[in-house]
């Protein structure tokens, strides 16, 4: 190849890189300083405000706090329920177990002597040991047995707190297959249920960055909400008083919030207390994910404050046989 030919492409490219280098120059002439920059902050139509970068990420909820547990002093024992197959990890309820523990109280996560008498559950000798029981997304019913107990229990002292979910769907055919995981049955026995759908909130200002991740606030005035300006819910549905309940509102899901199934805006509750019961619609707050998300560590260390503020006696509910082989 000769020297000539060696030198055309390099002249082309010489040509074009004055081109492109001139024709900069005459742009920064024409339509000022910074025009034409990389990322189009200054140019008008390409780049609105709320497309900038410090605009586009929704705020999350700062995840701080401290999760306390205020009791009266007393030593009180604990059971965390395992004897419905309740769909949690221990790691989810160690924070917990931890404030309880730090505050002088005894926690046990399920008991060896559960179901004594019975395919699952608890039996009064079992329930006299404990002056408080947390229930967290239990998938099996609670027995008629299991439930009278639970219900003298509450009546003498103890202190119940469940934390429920709604209706989920599983296999089967159309209109099977489906379970309720909603302890439904107990807490029917303090005027209460969990409804069948879902909320979600579509107003950013009232979800934490999903729809479905809906923001409750204290419906009245209650030691359970005290410190409480909101609570995040992930997964959260709502509760319906039965017959003549006398429960009474704890937290409302936001104005705006809907109905999975039918759209619509109401006044949902997703907790309630009836006397020394308490049902959440939601189990999901509790998670370590969720814990600190909003206010949802004040409303926890008032859960778990309520659990072991009871006044049970240590015969509450009575055995029917001495060796309780009678059960309920």
């Amino acid at each position: 190849m000769r020297a000539s030919d060696l030198g055309k492409p390099l002249g082309v490219f010489a040509v074009v890189v004055l081109v492109v280098v001139g024709g900069t120059a005459l742009a920064g002439a024409v339509f000022g300083p910074g025009a034409g920059s990389a990322d189009g902050a200054d140019v008008d139509g390409q780049a609105p405000a709320h497309y900038q970068p410090e605009n586009v990420a929704h705020e999350s909820d700062p995840e701080n706090g401290t999760l306390a547990v205020d009791g009266d002093g007393g030593a009180k024992r604990v059971l965390v329920d395992t004897s419905h197959s309740n769909q949690f990890d221990r790691v989810d309820v160690d924070p917990l177990i931890e404030a309880l523990a730090r505050d002088g109280h005894t926690v046990d996560v399920g008991t060896d002597s559960s179901g004594s008498g019975f395919d699952s559950g608890y039996t009064n000798g079992t329930l006299q040991r404990y002056d408080a029981l947390l229930v967290v997304a239990p998938t099996e019913s609670f027995a008629a047995g299991e439930i009278a107990g639970l219900e003298r229990f509450a009546a003498g002292g103890g202190r119940i707190a469940v934390l429920g979910e709604t209706t989920q769907f599983s296999g089967g055919s159309l209109g099977s297959g489906s379970s309720r995981p909603s302890a439904d049955a107990l807490a029917a026995a303090f005027g209460l249920r969990i409804g069948s759908e879902t909320l979600y909130n579509l107003d950013d200002a009232a979800n934490d960055n999903n729809y479905e991740s809906i923001y409750g606030v204290p419906a009245g005035d209650d030691p359970l909400t005290e410190g409480v300006e909101r609570v995040q819910f992930d997964a959260a549905s709502y509760l319906v008083r039965t017959g003549d309940s006398d429960a009474a509102s704890l937290v409302r899901a936001v104005d705006g919030t809907r109905r999975a199934d039918r759209g619509t805006t109401g006044e949902y509750d997703v907790a309630a207390r009836n006397g020394n019961f308490v049902l959440v619609a939601d189990a999901s707050f509790v998670e370590r994910s969720e814990l600190y998300d909003a206010h949802n560590e004040r409303f926890v260390g008032n859960l778990l404050t309520f659990l072991v503020s009871g006044d049970k006696p240590d015969d509450v509910p009575r055995t029917t046989t001495p060796d309780d082989s009678g059960g309920f």
